[in-house]
């Protein structure tokens, strides 16, 4: 592996994960590759995680992926050695299939090659608003014979306590605000984002998904 690798978690699995006419080892590891894998691919080519398997065969040790086309990625004549090639094999197809999007975007559909306009959610936080007290939610619990119960920690020092819906606490009034920021060609990348190729649609999602939302400032000093 080199540094742009991750390092990968490994799961031992025995001789009744897989059925027995798979291709898999009777024993062996699991391990994922992140769908952001590998970082030099933009993010808006992201896959989901691959789960694989590592296992040994004849002269050494093989990976495959387990829940798609179960194609070898690698093999090698120790584990390490075989989930990094495995690693490296992937990072290939995946930059050519980002390549492959963004010449069909520009040559195909006539867009850029990546969508320009990206809305961001980088807090969100709801309060429980009580006549006596507000609190920042952390979960509800639901009791079967009262009223709910707020975990809450208090807004100035983040010390844990509980509102209650009746008795002291009174009516509980729950208010979700949501943080956002518009990116708009500033060169920035962020993952789990809502992309758009036009500046009004993002505009429009920005003020009915968030509660405020303020412009990028990458690269306008």
């Amino acid at each position: 592996m080199n540094e742009s690798t991750p390092e990968a978690r490994f799961t031992p699995y025995g001789p009744d994960h897989f059925a027995e006419h798979l291709p898999f080892g009777r024993h062996g590891y699991l391990f994922a590759v992140p769908g952001s894998f590998s970082e030099d691919t933009p993010a808006h080519t992201n896959v989901t995680d691959w789960l694989m398997a590592v296992y040994r065969i004849e002269d050494g040790w093989e990976v495959r992926d387990v829940n798609g086309n179960r194609q070898a990625w690698g093999t090698g004549g120790n584990r390490r050695t075989a989930v990094g090639l495995a690693f490296l094999e992937i990072a290939r197809l995946r930059r050519l299939q980002a390549t492959e999007i963004a010449r069909r975007r520009v040559q195909v559909l006539g867009l850029e090659a990546v969508p320009p306009y990206a809305v961001e959610v980088i807090s969100s936080v709801t309060l429980v608003l009580a006549p006596n007290t507000i609190g920042i939610l952390d979960r509800t619990e639901l009791t079967g014979d009262g009223p709910a119960c707020y975990h809450v920690r208090d807004i100035n020092g983040g010390k844990p306590y509980e509102i209650r819906e009746s008795g002291t606490d009174g009516k509980v009034t729950l208010r979700t605000t949501t943080i956002g920021v518009l990116h708009a060609r500033c060169g920035c990348d962020p993952e789990d984002v809502a992309r758009f190729e036009s500046e009004p649609q993002a505009l429009i999602y920005a003020r009915e998904a968030l509660t405020v939302c303020r412009p990028c400032t990458v690269g306008k000093d």
